[in-house]
């Protein structure tokens, strides 16, 4: 939005009162510019800024919309704040001088977009939220997961293998059919074994300790 838009109202009555004074200064010859003393801006005031956000920071702007120089105003303001002739033709530091006068009588709302912009007149950028503060992720250590004990593998016995509730000799561990029957000399070898123990052992090469054969 421009400048002063949309205040076309009455003036407060501290604009009137400004206005006048400004009025009689001028009656007594006054130079425009001399209000001020310099065409800078007031401390904490950057007109330029605010120029090049309502004009592009041309001084001179007169595009017929109403709003005239580098800080957009209406004749109708600029002529209440003391001003002469177009502001559009004014220096910039008369337009300055002006200025202030409507900073004075109308406050920040003169300028409503820009004032937002320009961090309501202080010269400094609005602040912006600041966002929270990421928490930081505490570092967890990393848990080692203990290593499982090593299950050992189910002893698979072939179906209908089992002890032989006859048997004279328990099977050790490491015993082999053809061990055991070379330790008892058993004729026949292994085979001879295997056929004592039919029923019981399903499988000559998987026998399991703790069972007993007949030898």
């Amino acid at each position: 939005m421009a400048f002063n838009r949309g205040n076309k109202g009455k003036q407060s009555s501290a604009a009137r009162t400004i206005a006048k004074v400004a009025a009689v200064g001028i009656i007594a010859g006054a130079p425009l510019g001399l209000a001020v003393g310099t065409a800078n801006a007031a401390p904490g005031m950057d007109w330029d800024a605010l120029a090049q956000c309502e004009a592009s920071g041309n001084w001179a702007a007169n595009t017929g919309n109403g709003y005239y120089g580098g800080l957009q105003f209406t004749q109708q303001t600029w002529n209440g704040y003391g001003g002469q002739g177009n502001p559009a033709n004014a220096s910039r530091e008369q337009q300055i001088a002006v200025a202030e006068r409507v900073l004075a009588g109308q406050g920040r709302g003169a300028w409503p977009a820009c004032s937002a912009k320009l961090g309501n007149y202080t010269g400094q950028a609005p602040k912006k939220a600041t966002p929270a503060p990421q928490q930081q992720r505490q570092a967890q250590p990393q848990q080692r997961q203990a290593a499982a004990p090593v299950q050992q593998a189910p002893v698979v016995q072939l179906e209908g293998s089992k002890t032989n509730p006859s048997g004279n000799y328990e099977i050790k561990a490491g015993d082999t059919l053809s061990k055991i029957a070379d330790a008892n000399k058993v004729a026949g070898g292994y085979q001879a074994i295997v056929e004592k123990n039919k029923g019981f052992i399903t499988n000559p090469d998987l026998i399991f300790p703790g069972h007993k054969i007949l030898v």
